[in-house]
């Protein structure tokens, strides 16, 4: 009697173990499907500059202008430190982002060399409109793994309400606090005194959004 029960329960932990196995493969390679074919498609990453780009710069400038009006203005500007960095930095704790703020009009060229605060919006000392700043979500292959972790967003759909983070500008450090998280197309909160910006995943409309207000 023990024999043939113990060869169905045999049976019945190996169809467990191979459904476990089977799995933990789908989860791997949900978690680096994207990591891998960023690898092997050399335009993946200059496609989703182009999409992030093409995504924000939507706005007409009268639309802009309609923001300015409605949105709420912050005038007081934090002390200047010289013991801070002159050069933009954005630092995110909670996901190790701790990189250089690039300035430009050439989406690609700047998300090549990692965070990029969008031409024709807000700055933090010129608050009129939302600062807007992205990054790839995978970026490079021939990116260290040190500069991807300091300098994507690949993390970015890890924060969440509540969370801050900080901007260092002039050697002055702004402090800013999520309010809303969501994916969707694009923007949907022009309020919004930073929206932090990134692709959900290669070749989706889809994308990361996270709306912050500033802190003081």
């Amino acid at each position: 009697m023990k024999k043939p029960f113990l060869k169905k329960l045999s049976k019945i932990y190996l169809v467990i173990g191979l459904f476990l196995l089977f799995a933990g493969f789908i989860l791997l390679g949900m978690t680096f499907y994207p990591n891998i074919w960023y690898s092997i498609d050399s335009n993946a990453t200059e496609t989703d500059a182009s999409s992030i780009q093409k995504e924000i710069t939507i706005l007409e400038e009268k639309e802009k202008e309609d923001i300015k009006k409605e949105k709420e203005i912050v005038e007081n500007l934090p002390p200047i430190n010289p013991a801070l960095s002159t050069t933009p930095t954005l630092k995110i704790n909670n996901i190790g982002v701790d990189g250089e703020v690039h300035q430009g009009e050439n989406a690609k060229a700047e998300l090549d060399k990692g965070i990029w605060i969008v031409p024709g919006y807000g700055t933090p000392e010129h608050n009129e409109l939302p600062i807007i700043i992205a990054a790839h979500r995978f970026g490079y292959v021939y990116w260290t793994a040190e500069f991807r972790t300091k300098s994507s967003f690949y993390n970015l759909p890890k924060l969440k309400v509540g969370d801050r983070v900080q901007i260092i500008w002039g050697q002055r450090e702004y402090q800013y606090e999520i309010y809303k998280a969501e994916d969707d197309k694009q923007i949907t909160d022009y309020g919004a005194d930073l929206i932090l910006y990134t692709c959900r995943m290669y070749n989706s409309p889809i994308r990361v959004f996270r709306y912050l207000r500033r802190i003081n």
